[in-house]
């Protein structure tokens, strides 16, 4: 079968690779699509995310729909040929972050599209029945597999604590900064402030429900009162980001780091600011078990996902999506890679 492969820092191959051979407790599926994820971008660009480093050839991708495409389906609940959602982090379920109700934090936790764990970016891969997530028949592959991406969102707007009203900022309006605003919006925020240095993706938050759309963080205080903002929604690679959230939110105010930052160190911020403003600085990893919030979301029209796919290619362009979304060429927002064709099973 073919697969994407990267072997380290932009060093990334079209391949031939065996098919995958499921366990007892596993189904072969056939990979409608994959979206291109931030993180992807980190281990094409970087060779690795922080200080998980691609060390063995890895094939990527973790935002995946695809077919049920095993005789044994019916064991399972499923139908063979059914369009699915894949759930990349697979928990193991019983260790003690698991059992608090945590599975993104599981201590054991396999993450699929991340070394040394093989991704979806294929014609096939294959997942145990815990990873599989039913959803609508009218969702399209694309939509399926953007569903990850809304969990996050719909994980850090949880966190986030936000009350109907209150001012917010997104710092950063790729496809996790998108998805963030309109989850804000929907949940009644008041002044959405989007703070992003790319103009067509200032264009595309205004579009899809900003206030306002800004190059700098520097603009937002002038724009909500002179106070800044009661929430800031940290959605950036930008290692700076954390200092610039904190500059700009509120006094009492709240700030939720989203965005993976390149290398593996936030700048220094300042701590009199922070004390000051008496701030609560919030991380999120991942998502919970929030797969069947973002289909709601997503059912309901609370996001627009198929805003964020401006670019849908075959595997045989792949490589070139990857490059393309990278270094932010031709509008790209999010790219989507049909591995066994467009829309065909």
């Amino acid at each position: 079968m073919r697969a994407i492969v990267i072997h380290g820092e932009k060093d990334i191959r079209l391949e031939e690779l065996p098919m995958p051979e499921p366990k007892e407790d596993e189904l072969l599926m056939k990979v409608a699509c994959v979206c291109v994820c931030g993180s992807d971008l980190h281990y094409y660009m970087e060779g690795g995310v922080n200080t998980k480093r691609i060390v063995n050839p890895q094939v990527p991708g973790h935002e995946a729909a695809a077919w049920v495409w095993d005789d044994r389906a019916p064991e399972y609940g499923l139908k063979k040929g059914q369009l699915v959602a894949i759930e990349p982090a697979e928990a193991c379920r019983t260790c003690e972050a698991c059992l608090a109700g945590k599975p993104n934090l599981c201590l054991n936790q396999r993450f699929h599209g991340g070394p040394p764990h093989q991704g979806a970016l294929a014609e096939y891969f294959k997942a145990n029945r815990r990873m599989i997530v039913e959803v609508p028949e009218e969702f399209s592959p694309a939509q399926v597999a953007g569903l990850e991406q809304v969990g996050i969102g719909i994980h850090a707007l949880r966190k986030a604590d936000l009350e109907v009203g209150q001012s917010v900022a997104v710092l950063g309006a790729g496809p996790i900064g998108l998805i963030l605003m309109q989850l804000a919006r929907a949940q009644g925020c008041g002044n959405l402030i989007v703070v992003e240095p790319v103009d067509y993706r200032r264009e595309a938050a205004l579009k899809l429900g900003a206030d306002h759309a800004v190059a700098s963080f520097e603009e937002v205080k002038a724009l909500n009162g002179g106070q800044g903002v009661e929430l800031v929604l940290e959605a950036t690679t930008d290692p700076a980001a954390p200092a610039q959230a904190i500059e700009i939110a509120k006094w009492g105010g709240r700030v939720v780091l989203v965005g993976i930052p390149t290398g593996t160190e936030y700048a220094p911020i300042d701590a009199i600011t922070l004390r000051t403003k008496e701030l609560t600085i919030l991380s999120c990893k991942m998502m919970g078990d929030e797969f069947h919030e973002a289909i709601y979301a997503v059912k309901r029209g609370l996001v627009n996902v198929d805003a964020l796919f401006t670019h849908h290619v075959e595997m045989d362009r792949g490589i070139e999506a990857y490059k393309v979304q990278a270094e932010h060429r031709d509008g790209c927002i999010k790219s989507v890679i049909y591995p066994n064709g467009v829309l065909k099973k």
